[in-house]
């Protein structure tokens, strides 16, 4: 069985580490990744995918991205349930394993990847 996933997209905002009670660090980032084909009006549709970031993978994208900065993500789908009213809310979630920055305009710098 496999669970991989790869994404291109923009940052929606810059990404913020938040540490945890146990000191792990984590990094909640929202991508918009265009869809390569138009809709019925002939306009591209946007998906805006949640991902999480953990321990170096969190605090790289703190340190080197930027809101608006072309990035790409590999990671793997989790299913999360949320209960809101007693009504089960079931929702999948990126966790980000790997991030490479491709274009940043406030970094001029090539490409960084974490390894």
């Amino acid at each position: 069985m496999l669970n991989s996933v790869t994404l291109i997209g923009r940052l929606v905002e810059t990404p913020t580490v938040k540490i945890l009670d146990d000191g792990i660090k984590v990094c909640n980032i929202t991508l918009a990744v265009i869809r390569p084909f138009k809709n019925q009006n002939g306009e591209y549709t946007t998906d805006f995918i949640p991902i999480s970031l953990w321990y170096g993978t969190a605090q790289l994208a703190q340190d080197y991205c930027d809101k608006g900065d072309t990035i790409c993500v590999k990671g793997r789908l989790v299913h999360k349930v949320q209960i809101i009213n007693e009504i089960n809310y079931h929702f999948l979630e990126m966790v980000g394993e790997r991030l490479i920055l491709i274009h940043s305009k406030s970094r001029q710098e090539g490409i960084i990847e974490e390894k």
